[in-house]
């Protein structure tokens, strides 16, 4: 069951608790077989019929750039992503609090920051109205967007994680972190 949910008297669907828990990585992973195909329909094509898609190379930058941040915000999730564990193994709950308060405004500053200079960014790429080169129909500023809405839904799970953390930190739980990275059955 989903930690967030799991704190809460509310009950949601299981689908529902499905794709609150995986739904940057399957997003990310459709993304990625987008960029597999493009890559191996533009190979195929280079080497049997001396064609290549004009436009391939740069839709699968963009794509990367969408995957880059959907991925981060899936590892913020899953709680999966570098921390000193070995350091923090030795505080008390108090102290393991204190360090989850720390990253949680690092992460605000920082992140919030990246989504905050982004907006302007998209805006002003939208409003130039520029495609991508070799396509009528696919703006530049479809891959722009990829910042907002990655460092978007990054803040949307640092706010879910002090929630969830906070409840079980005042309910006396463990609130360690795991040292292992993955995602893990809750």
């Amino acid at each position: 069951m989903s930690t967030i949910t799991e704190t809460s008297d509310v009950r949601f669907p299981s689908w529902l608790e499905y794709l609150e828990k995986y739904f940057e990585g399957m997003l990310a992973l459709t993304l990625l077989m987008v960029v597999l195909a493009i890559t191996v329909t533009d190979i195929v094509g280079r080497t049997f019929f001396a064609w290549t898609i004009d436009w391939g190379f740069e839709v699968a930058q963009g794509l990367f750039v969408w995957i880059a941040w959907l991925a981060a915000s899936f590892g913020l999730r899953h709680q999966s992503y570098f921390r000193f564990t070995l350091f923090r193994s030795k505080l008390s709950g108090g102290g393991q609090y204190a360090m989850y308060v720390i990253e949680w405004l690092l992460w605000i500053l920082v992140i919030g920051a990246i989504f905050w200079y982004s907006l302007p960014e998209f805006v002003q790429t939208l409003e130039s109205g520029r495609m991508v080169v070799g396509t009528e129909n696919v703006m530049q500023a479809h891959f722009y967007l990829a910042v907002p809405v990655g460092t978007g839904l990054i803040l949307l799970r640092v706010i879910q994680q002090a929630i969830t953390t906070t409840i079980a930190y005042r309910n006396g739980d463990d609130i360690h972190p795991d040292p292992q990275i993955g995602v893990r059955d809750e």
